[in-house]
Formats: C-alpha cells, sequence, structure tokens
C-alpha cells in the first residue's frame, strides 16, 4: 500500500489533516481533499525551517505550538519529502479567534469556508497527536518510534496581560509562591470565572514559597508550574469547564512550561494560564444555558455562523420540536432564537469593522445577510449606530 493511500485511510478514521509537501514547501496531496492551504504556504516554509534547526530527522519528527493555540506536526518522508500533520488543537476555538487568524492569511472570498472548517476539526491533544505521527514513521520508514522521539516546541509569542508585567515585578526574587491563602483565592476566581477577581488575587503580594523541589531554580519554577497548572484545573472544572477541555488545556500549557529556559517566562506564562482558565469558566456561566437541548443550539449556531440558520435545521439537530426548543431556549438565555442569532453574527461583525479592512458589503456576505442594507438594519437595531458609524467612531474619523 502506498504512503498516500495508507494517509487517506488515516483520514478517514481519525479526520486530522495529512498534507505531503516538497522540501521547498510546495503541495503534492492534501487530506482533506481540496483544502490545500489549511496551512497556509507561509507557515509550511516556518514549520520545515523549524525542523531543520531544532535538527531533526526521518526518525525524530518534530510537533510547533503555534498562536493562537494550534499543533502543527512534522514528518519527514522519503524522496525530500515531509507530512505536514494539523493544523490541529486540544480545544474548541471561538470562531472570531479564528477569523482572526485567516484575515492574516487568506484572501476575503476564502475566509469563511476556512473558519468553518476549522470549527469542524476534531479536538486532538498532543498525546493523540504523536502516536498519529509515530504511524507516520512506522507508515514512511518501516520504523518503530516512540512519543519520546518527538520534538515539542512552543513558537507562540507569549503576550502579559494587563496590568503589563505586574505580578512578575512582585515576585523579586522570580519565584512563583503559591501559599494556602494566595491558592484559595485564584481558586475562587477561577470557579466564579471572575477576571477581576483573579487579577486582583495574582497581583496581591503574598508571602511563603513552596518547599524546595529542586535545587535547579528553573526546574523548581517548571515543578511549581505543574503544580500551580493542577490547582487551576480543578478549580476550572468545579466551575463548570468540561474536564477533557480543562485537562487538554492543561497538558498544552505544561508543555509549553517544559520547552522554556528563563524563569521570566515561565512566569509570563503562569499568569497568561490563569487568565485562559478565568475567561473560558467565564464563557461558560455567561452563555447561560443550563439544558443539554439549549447548549447543544449554541454549539450549532456557533460552528454555522455563517450558514442560513433556520429553526427547524436547529430543532432536527437538537433532537426537540421547533416550539419547545424555542420555549426552552428564551427561559434559559432570557432572549429568543431570532434574537440570538442575530447578537452572535453582530459580535462577529463587529470583530470585522475592528480588525480588518473588509467593506460592508463584504461583511454582510460573511455573515450570511442577504444584502448590505439589511446588515445596516440590524446592526443599528442592536447597536445603536450603523456599522459605517461605528467604524468611523472607532478610527476618531467622526
Amino acid at each position: 500500500m502506498d504512503f498516500q493511500k495508507s494517509c487517506e485511510e488515516l483520514y478517514a478514521v481519525s479526520r486530522i489533516p495529512l498534507t505531503k509537501v516538497s522540501r521547498d514547501g510546495e503541495l503534492i496531496f492534501a487530506l482533506p481533499a481540496g483544502n490545500d492551504e489549511l496551512v497556509p504556504h507561509r507557515e509550511v516554509k516556518w514549520v520545515l525551517t523549524d525542523f531543520i534547526l531544532q535538527k531533526r530527522d526521518a526518525l525524530h519528527p518534530l510537533v510547533t505550538y503555534v498562536e493562537p493555540g494550534y499543533f502543527i506536526g512534522v514528518v519527514e518522508l522519503p524522496e525530500d519529502a515531509f507530512c505536514i500533520v494539523g493544523l490541529v488543537s486540544p480545544f474548541q476555538h471561538p470562531r472570531n479567534e479564528i477569523m482572526q487568524m485567516a484575515s492574516m492569511a487568506f484572501p476575503p472570498r476564502q475566509m469563511q469556508e476556512y473558519c468553518d472548517l476549522m470549527m469542524q476539526m476534531p479536538l486532538v491533544n498532543l498525546y493523540q497527536l504523536k502516536s498519529l505521527m509515530c504511524l507516520l514513521v512506522r507508515l514512511a520508514h518501516n520504523e518503530k518510534i516512540t512519543a519520546e522521539h518527538i520534538l515539542f516546541v512552543d513558537n507562540t509569542v507569549l503576550r502579559t496581560e494587563r496590568p503589563d508585567d505586574a505580578l512578575f515585578n512582585l515576585r523579586e526574587k522570580a519565584e512563583f509562591h503559591v501559599p494556602v491563602d494566595f491558592e484559595t483565592g485564584v481558586c475562587e476566581a477561577i470557579e466564579q470565572g471572575s477576571i477581576e477577581l483573579l487579577q486582583h488575587r495574582l497581583l496581591q503580594p503574598s508571602q511563603g514559597k513552596i518547599g524546595a523541589m529542586s535545587s535547579n531554580p528553573l526546574q523548581q519554577q517548571k515543578y511549581a508550574f505543574i503544580s500551580f497548572a493542577t490547582l487551576l484545573t480543578r478549580a476550572a472544572i468545579r466551575g463548570g469547564l468540561p474536564g477533557e477541555t480543562a485537562f487538554n488545556l492543561s497538558d498544552v500549557y505544561c508543555q509549553r512550561a517544559d520547552t522554556q529556559l528563563d524563569i521570566t517566562a515561565i512566569q509570563k506564562l503562569t499568569f497568561t494560564m490563569a487568565m485562559d482558565f478565568c475567561r473560558r469558566v467565564a464563557d461558560i456561566k455567561n452563555s447561560g444555558a443550563q439544558s443539554t437541548a439549549v447548549k447543544a443550539c449554541i454549539n450549532y449556531i456557533s460552528e454555522h455562523l455563517h450558514d442560513d440558520l433556520r429553526l427547524e435545521e436547529l430543532s432536527r439537530h437538537c433532537g426537540l420540536c421547533s416550539r419547545s426548543l424555542s420555549l426552552k431556549f428564551k427561559a434559559e438565555m432570557g432572549m429568543g432564537i431570532p434574537e440570538y442569532i442575530h447578537r452572535e453574527k453582530l459580535r462577529e461583525g463587529r470583530y470585522l469593522l475592528d480588525c480588518t479592512d473588509y467593506t460592508l458589503a463584504e461583511i454582510a456576505g460573511f455573515l450570511n445577510y442577504p444584502t448590505q442594507s439589511y446588515f445596516t438594519q440590524i446592526f443599528k437595531k442592536y447597536q445603536g449606530c450603523t456599522p459605517q458609524q461605528y467604524r468611523s467612531r472607532l478610527h476618531g474619523t467622526l
């Protein structure tokens, strides 16, 4: 069986994208078929360059972690070719985040298709990704490797949340302290999904230190990070974050911390991790959804925001008649389904007005509104101004 046929069978089972490229990054084949730019050519060149710089070879693949939180695997193949695995992520990304990523790589006409495709990707943790890459090596070279042969590299840009670096300036000796009162306060903030309270807890000076776990300061910091990640994971689960999502998120951050060579970088990553957990809990609490049917409805709307969403289709997906779903949705969310759909579409519309140069007609098309004038009418109804006025006020041109 040839390699491409094997990849087709693997994709049919796992739904994990697989792309074969030349050493120059030129496409040879892509799965799913027709989506040859799932990983844009520029990013392919970057990960291949990383593969070379990290001195990897046919029996030592590479996994890189890139913004805004995706894995890309690289397996060297015979005949000067490579297999790119991904993009995949261990947790679901919001549509506006995917749109932002797409806007940097694709023309407007491709953004909707790309965003819809990424929303449908299976959730894949690092263990699953490495297992698949071990199998690819076996198929390509008839050699057996283990996950330990695969290098993980964090290529994300560490971004400090506001207030800038305040947390780290409070820790004069580059040590993250977790006494009981500090630990309890942070966990309470995570469980509540309160970003304001979490920032207050993290920035509040505390006394005491973690017991010494290593004589090496960097290793001590990594051990402290893992301990803190465990606390945050449990607190987030208690706050309503699904267990699998919380554990996968923790795994990703621990892998990222393990690759760091600087204590300050780990401290910054600690703060980023805490805020990430807190935001995810807040999103769940703010959704208002309680029943399985309404949660399924919300998820379906999020995944098909660019489609023509109809009540009959949502009802079939949720397993309720249209009237029952409408009543249950309004009781839990405080608004009807049509209003919720408009609000979600306009939330993405505001992002596109804020962060892109797309015309109003293009944005209306992305959001599946029939005309620009109808988009303007709906926008003004919920936002209190027209899309053009919103954009003009944002850029101070009024």
